[in-house]
């Protein structure tokens, strides 16, 4: 997976059922059981912040979780 900043920004634009959608389903891609990860509304708002300031160093090492824990859940 390969997240640019032109990619971040449109993510962030999505309203929070939506980018709650995303993010359930980038879990569920990972490996990650979603019936234990719970997302309530001050997370989604700290999930934007948290994206919203990361350098692009911070979204390569993002990128590059992502892929090894979706290597293991398969």
């Amino acid at each position: 997976m390969q997240i640019d900043r032109a990619a971040l920004e449109k993510l962030l634009t999505l309203n929070d059922r939506q980018l709650k959608s995303v993010i359930q389903g980038l879990i569920v891609q990972s490996g990650i059981d979603p019936a234990e990860f719970h997302i309530n509304p001050q997370d989604i708002q700290s999930i934007r912040q948290a994206l919203g300031s990361a350098s692009d160093e911070d979204l390569k090492k993002i990128a590059d979780q992502y892929e090894a824990g979706r290597r293991r859940g398969r």
